[in-house]
Parts: C-alpha cells; sequence; structure tokens
C-alpha cells in the first residue's frame, strides 16, 4: 500500500531495481487516496490536520475505526468532517448495531431469566436462513478484502 502520489516509484523505479538486483517482486502494488477535511487539502500550513490520536480521544477507537474503512472505497479520495464522523456513528453503529443489541438483550432478560438459554430446541425456517447467511459472510467478506473493498465488507457486516 502506497499513497497515490509516490507509485509511479513503486510500480516502475522500485521493481526495476529488484529485478536488477535478482530480487522477488512485490504481488501486488496498491495506491491509496488522499483525506480531505471539510473539502479542503490537509496541511500544517492551513492548519486543518487531522491528529489520530485526538480522533480516538473524541470518538473512541472503534468508531474511528468505523468510520476510516466504510466511509471511503479504498484507493478514492475521502473527505472528513467531525459532522461526517457524528452521522455515520449514529446512524449506523448507535441506531442499528446499538438497538439491535439492546433489543437482544432485553428479550434474554425478559423471557429468558437473563441468560443466553443452553437448549434452544429446532430451528424454525427463518433460523436457518439467518444461519445460511452469517455462514456465507467469510466468503463473500474474503472477496472484498482481497480487492481491498473495505467499505464492502463493512457494508456486509452491518447488513448481517
Amino acid at each position: 500500500v502506497v499513497g497515490k502520489d509516490i507509485l509511479r516509484f513503486h510500480a516502475v523505479y522500485w521493481p526495476a531495481f529488484l529485478m536488477a538486483a535478482n530480487l522477488p517482486l512485490p504481488k501486488r502494488i496498491f495506491a491509496h487516496g488522499w483525506w480531505t477535511k471539510d473539502g479542503e487539502k490537509i496541511s500544517k500550513s492551513l492548519g486543518n490536520v487531522i491528529d489520530p490520536v485526538e480522533l480516538v480521544e473524541t470518538y473512541g477507537v472503534d468508531p474511528t475505526r468505523f468510520f476510516l474503512m466504510s466511509e471511503v472505497t479504498f484507493g478514492n479520495d475521502g473527505d472528513f468532517s467531525d459532522e461526517k464522523m457524528i452521522y455515520k456513528v449514529n446512524a449506523n453503529l448507535s441506531n442499528e448495531l446499538g438497538n439491535l443489541n439492546q433489543r437482544i438483550l432485553t428479550l434474554v432478560f425478559k423471557n429468558c431469566d437473563g441468560a443466553v438459554p443452553v437448549e434452544i430446541g429446532e430451528f424454525t425456517k427463518e433460523d436457518e436462513e439467518l444461519l445460511a447467511t452469517a455462514r456465507s459472510l467469510r466468503e463473500r467478506t474474503g472477496k472484498e478484502i482481497a480487492s481491498q473493498s473495505i467499505h464492502k465488507y463493512v457494508d456486509h457486516m452491518i447488513s448481517m
């Protein structure tokens, strides 16, 4: 993984050096895009540098990872704003996954004496369909990871 501004060096010159030294060539070179902030180029002179430590301190590790992996198609440029970060975290993590988690825990507490039952009985048709979807995740998401389509991987996980 290299920055797109130095792709030529890593895709043309570096392999030529490796070939001349009789060393193995990289199997794949992938150029990532640039991040902007609020639509502007990130630079120290503009004073809009994003400190990843501050992001984690403000939003947490998992929300920061989630935003960075899901918001931009890997290889393309992406734009960061606090508004986008808050919206993405609230929409996907809090509203979708958080609400699902709360509902499941409430059902377990009310209907199963606060513990996941050991004996669950026969699976219904819906249970089997859900399990089949879950079992196919590795194959579907593996393809996305192999092609650096991290945003699609995240979409699969959220839709599960």
